[in-house]
C-alpha cells in the first residue's frame, strides 16, 4: 500500500551538508531524524530547518559508531546517506592507493549497516565514490554488497554522473539502492548530454553562475596570488591546467613534465562547459580555478555544486568549502529520490528510466578525449620535427655549445665541455677520491632522440655522498630549466613519465648506500609495490638490520622514498614501495621529517 508524500518517513545518515536530504525534501519525503559526526555539518542542517530541509528534522551530532540507536525514529520507510569517502577516493590514490577499509573510515558502512538492521526500512539509499568498486581489488565493493544482502536486501547499483542530471560538473558516484521488490530496481535517465531523451545540453558552468553578485569580500577571499606558482594563472588557457606548460603541448620552455601534477592543478575552468569535479579540501593551486584567474566564490560553489541558493553553510570559507565538496550533488539526488519514489512507493512521477543494460557514455566521452589528446600531442611531434626545438631553451643555464664552467654552490661546479657534456663536480668533503660517476640523458619531453647528457662525478668519503649527488642533479635542473625539481623529470611516482634515463653508475666506494642507490636507479625498482622479506632479504645484513621497519627507517634518514603500512594507511600491510630512483632534494627536509615520526609512531 502507497504511502501519501509526507508519510515517507526518512532518516539521513553522515547528513554532511544535506545534499541527499535536499534532493528528497524536494522530492517530497519526510526526513526525520538527520546525524553527521562533524560539528559544522550538523549546524548546516539546523540553520537550514524550514527552509530548504524540513522543519520536523532532528539533527544528531555523534559519531555513528558509539550512538545509540535506541534514539531513532520508529517506523521508518527509507534510510539516505552515504559515509565518507575519503579511503576511496582518487585523493587517496594520490599517496599511493586508495585505503579502502584498511582506513577506519572504510568500515563505516558497518555502522550504516547496523541502522538498517535496527530500522528495517523498505529501502535504502548508499552513495559514494567511484573508485569505492575497485580498492583491495573489489573486496571492498563486495565486502558491502555481502553485508547487506545479508540483511535481506535485493542489492543494486549503478555509476552516475551529475552533469547528466543538471549540474555544471562533472562528478560520478556510486549509488547503491537496496530493495525487497520482486524486480529490479531502475536508475533515472539522464536528463541532460547524449545518454538523455532529447539530447539536451549540458548545464555550463558559466550559465549556471551566472547573474551571482560578486562583492568586495568576495574579492578580498579570491585573489589568487602569492607562491611560485600563481603567475602561471593567468597564461592558463580555460579548460586547460598545468599541462599547458609541458613539452607534449608545445610549450616553449617546459615548466612541468608531463603527468608530474594532478589533473587538478592549476585547472581553469571553462565557462562553456561543465567543470572537473570539485574536491572538499583543494590546496592552493587546485582547481577549477576561475576563467577570470581568481577562486570560485561561495555562492558560485555552491551553483556548482547543485545547491539552491538559499542554502547556508555553516562556518568560515573553507569549512563552507569542505562541506559543499563531501556533498551528494542535490539534483542527481532528486532524480534518485523520484525513482524511489515511483518505484519503492508506488507513486508515479512520469520521469524515464534505464534498462538494466544500458551503458552510459561517459567512459566512452573520457575515450574520445583521450584520442584527441593522443592526436594533439602527435601534432605538437610532427610540428617539432619540422621545426626544432633547441634544446637549450629547456636548459638555458648551458651557454649554448661554448665551453664554460660555473661555480653554482661552494661543493658544486657546472662545466659543459666540447660535445656538449654537462659535467657536475661534486665534493662531499675534502678528499679527492672519487666515490661515484654517475651518467644521465634528459630529454626534450617529447622526443627521445633529442636530449642532454649529464656525467655528474662525486668527490669525497661521506657516507652521504649519494644524496649530494642527487642533491646537485636537482640543483642543476632548477637552475637549468623552467622545472621547478628532479621530481618533474620522472613524474609523480603514481603515475611516472621519466623523460630522463640512467645511463650508468659507476660505484667506486664500498658503502652499502651506495648499492641501494645503484638499485633503485632501475626504475622498475621504483613506484611498485614488493614484499617487505624482499627489503630485508636483499639488504639487512648490508645495513646489518634486522627487522624492516629498522630497515626502513635508515634508507628513509638517507632520504630514500621508502613507503609502507606504516607511513601510508593506504599501502597494505606485507608491502613497500621506493617511490622515487633518486633521493629526495634537501628542499623536501620538512615533508621528509613528517613522514619519519609517522614511522616512528
Amino acid at each position: 500500500m502507497s504511502r501519501n508524500n509526507k508519510e515517507i518517513r526518512t532518516i539521513s545518515l553522515f547528513s554532511g551538508g544535506g545534499g541527499l536530504d535536499i534532493g528528497f525534501e524536494k522530492a517530497g519525503f519526510n526526513i526525520l531524524f538527520a546525524t553527521d559526526f562533524n560539528h559544522e555539518c550538523c549546524e548546516t542542517l539546523k540553520l537550514n530547518s524550514g527552509t530548504t530541509l524540513s522543519s520536523d528534522m532532528i539533527v544528531v551530532e555523534q559519531d555513528i559508531t558509539t550512538m545509540d540507536l535506541s534514539i531513532l525514529p520508529t517506523d521508518v520507510d527509507l534510510i539516505i546517506g552515504g559515509p565518507p569517502c575519503q579511503s576511496f577516493s582518487a585523493s587517496g590514490r594520490r599517496a599511493g592507493g586508495a585505503a579502502g577499509q584498511l582506513d577506519q573510515r572504510g568500515n563505516l558502512f558497518k555502522s550504516y549497516c547496523k541502522v538498517v538492521e535496527k530500522v528495517k526500512p523498505k529501502a535504502f539509499l548508499f552513495e559514494n565514490v567511484r573508485g569505492i568498486l575497485g580498492t583491495n581489488k573489489g573486496k571492498d565493493f563486495q565486502n558491502i554488497v555481502d553485508s547487506f544482502s545479508a540483511l535481506g536486501y535485493v542489492i543494486e547499483h549503478r555509476i552516475l554522473d551529475a552533469e547528466d542530471y543538471g549540474a555544471p560538473q562533472q562528478r560520478e558516484r556510486m549509488f547503491i539502492v537496496g530493495h525487497k521488490n520482486d524486480k529490479s530496481f531502475l536508475y533515472p535517465r539522464p536528463i541532460y548530454g547524449i545518454d538523455s531523451i532529447d539530447k539536451k545540453e549540458y548545464v555550463s558552468v558559466g550559465e549556471a553562475i551566472s547573474g551571482l553578485p560578486f562583492t568586495e569580500k568576495d574579492c578580498l577571499e579570491t585573489k589568487f596570488e602569492g607562491g611560485k606558482y600563481s603567475e602561471l594563472l593567468p597564461l592558463v588557457p580555460p579548460g586547460s591546467n598545468y599541462l599547458h606548460f609541458t613539452a607534449k603541448r608545445g610549450y616553449p620552455e617546459p615548466i612541468f613534465a608531463y603527468r608530474s601534477r594532478f589533473s587538478d592543478f592549476l585547472y581553469k575552468a571553462n565557462p562553456d562547459y561543465p567543470v572537473k569535479t570539485i574536491i572538499a579540501s583543494p590546496g592552493k593551486y587546485t582547481g577549477p580555478l576561475h576563467w577570470d584567474n581568481r577562486y570560485f566564490t561561495i555562492a558560485e560553489y555552491k551553483r556548482i555544486q547543485g545547491f539552491p541558493d538559499e542554502h547556508i553553510f555553516f562556518g568560515d570559507r573553507a569549512a563552507q568549502i569542505r562541506q559543499i565538496g563531501n556533498s551528494v550533488c542535490p539534483k542527481i539526488a532528486y532524480y534518485m529520490a523520484l525513482a524511489i519514489k515511483e518505484q519503492i512507493f508506488d507513486m508515479p512521477t512520469g520521469i524515464d528510466y534505464l534498462q538494466p543494460g544500458d551503458v552510459l557514455s561517459f567512459d566512452k566521452r573520457k575515450g574520445k578525449k583521450a584520442q584527441k589528446t593522443k592526436a594533439l600531442h602527435q601534432a605538437v611531434l610532427e610540428n617539432r620535427k619540422k621545426h626544432p626545438m633547441d634544446m637549450f631553451h629547456l636548459f638555458p643555464f648551458q651557454d649554448h655549445v661554448t665551453p664554460t664552467t660555473a661555480k653554482v654552490k661552494d661543493n658544486l661546479k657546472v662545466a659543459i665541455d666540447e660535445n656538449n657534456v654537462v659535467a657536475i663536480d661534486v665534493r662531499t668533503d675534502t678528499s679527492s677520491k672519487i666515490q661515484a660517476i654517475l651518467k644521465l640523458a634528459a630529454f626534450d619531453g617529447i622526443n627521445r632522440d633529442r636530449k642532454i647528457e649529464l656525467k655528474i662525478t662525486v668527490h669525497g668519503e661521506s657516507e652521504h655522498g649519494v644524496q649530494t649527488m642527487w642533491n646537485a642533479v636537482d640543483v642543476w635542473v632548477k637552475k637549468s630549466s623552467n622545472f621547478r625539481s628532479l621530481v618533474e623529470l620522472y613524474g609523480h611516482f603514481t603515475e611516472p613519465h621519466p623523460i630522463f634515463e640512467v645511463l650508468s653508475f659507476e660505484r667506486r666506494s664500498d658503502l652499502p648506500i651506495f648499492k641501494f642507490a645503484d638499485h633503485c636507479m632501475k626504475f622498475e625498482n621504483c613506484s611498485a609495490y614488493f614484499p617487505k622479506e624482499k627489503l630485508l632479504d636483499m639488504w639487512g645484513n648490508h645495513f646489518q638490520k634486522d627487522s624492516f621497519i629498522e630497515l626502513a627507517r635508515t634508507l628513509r634518514r638517507y632520504r630514500f622514498d621508502i613507503r609502507c603500512h606504516e607511513t601510508n594507511i593506504a599501502i597494505p600491510q606485507g608491502v613497500y614501495m621506493v617511490a622515487y630512483p633518486f633521493t629526495l632534494p634537501y628542499d623536501k627536509q620538512m615533508n621528509f621529517y613528517v613522514r619519519e615520526e609517522q614511522l616512528n609512531g
